[in-house]
């Protein structure tokens, strides 16, 4: 394969397989760098990102709890909810939501602004390795349906996910894909 390592390399990573281990300060930093280093159409640099660590993830499953009871009107966040989303948010020493924080001129078409943000993870999830760190991006349909909205947050902004993220002690896990070429088409 002559696939960079970095690229060849990427992997989804659950968080039943982090550790306990903390990733330092510096390290996100360095993550969230590499985030910013994404294309854009228009410089308009759409991606934003909220870092939960420690106690702060007991405040993203109250800022989850209140999504979901705001979307779903008469539905009421359930213990097996709270259980679910605690687990992972429990499991994994860091977690971000992703947000899509588009440009108030409008000067790009928003499918743009969303690919510029998937680029920006993308740039971040490939730097993982460097770090020994593991990750996984996960859209729960409470958060992002219909992109989503979210406490707290501008009026343009919309959830786009959370990235779980940590060391882990994952085993090589078969990543199949169909070969590359069947999904090409050569013109001239």
């Amino acid at each position: 394969m002559n696939v960079p390592p970095h690229v060849a390399n990427r992997r989804s990573v659950f968080p039943q397989f982090f550790t306990d281990r903390a990733v330092s300060r510096a390290t996100i930093d360095t993550l969230l760098e590499a985030a910013n280093l994404a294309p854009s159409h228009r410089k308009t640099e759409p991606w934003r990102y909220r870092v939960y660590t420690g106690k702060g993830k007991q405040t993203l499953l109250r800022e989850m709890q209140t999504t979901y009871e705001n979307l779903n009107g008469t539905e009421t966040w359930t213990e097996k909810l709270a259980n679910k989303f605690g687990k992972k948010l429990e499991q994994s020493p860091v977690v971000l939501v992703i947000f899509l924080s588009r440009d108030p001129a409008a000067s790009v078409p928003e499918w743009e602004e969303v690919a510029a943000v998937g680029a920006s993870v993308t740039n971040l999830w490939n730097s993982l390795a460097d770090f020994n760190l593991g990750g996984y991006w996960s859209s729960p349909g409470f958060l992002c349906g219909d992109y989503g909205a979210y406490p707290g947050t501008p009026a343009n902004h919309r959830c786009l996910g959370m990235f779980y993220l940590g060391y882990h002690e994952a085993p090589e896990l078969p990543r199949p894909r169909g070969g590359w070429a069947e999904k090409v088409t050569y013109v001239g």
